[in-house]
């Protein structure tokens, strides 16, 4: 018997297509090693920022686009 106090829209799921879940993979890949490896290749102070600033701001680049992908996911299933 169905629980009577479960929202309908949480019983009915869409799974992701490959495609999808592909780009979410390729997206965790992509940010969890393009900005290390741009701080460990390119170095601190580029951009004409400063160390400490260059160390914020590089990996904000990839976390907007994690978020952009979270939403994107939320959003579409």
């Amino acid at each position: 018997m169905a629980n009577p106090h479960e929202p309908e829209a949480a019983t009915t799921e869409r799974a992701m297509s490959k495609r999808a879940q592909w780009l979410v993979v390729a997206v965790l890949v992509l940010t969890g090693l393009l900005a290390p490896a741009y701080v460990y290749f390119v170095g601190a102070g580029s951009f004409g920022l400063s160390f400490r600033d260059t160390y914020l701001a590089i990996p904000m680049i990839p976390a907007i686009l994690l978020g952009a992908v979270g939403v994107w996911t939320a959003i579409r299933g």
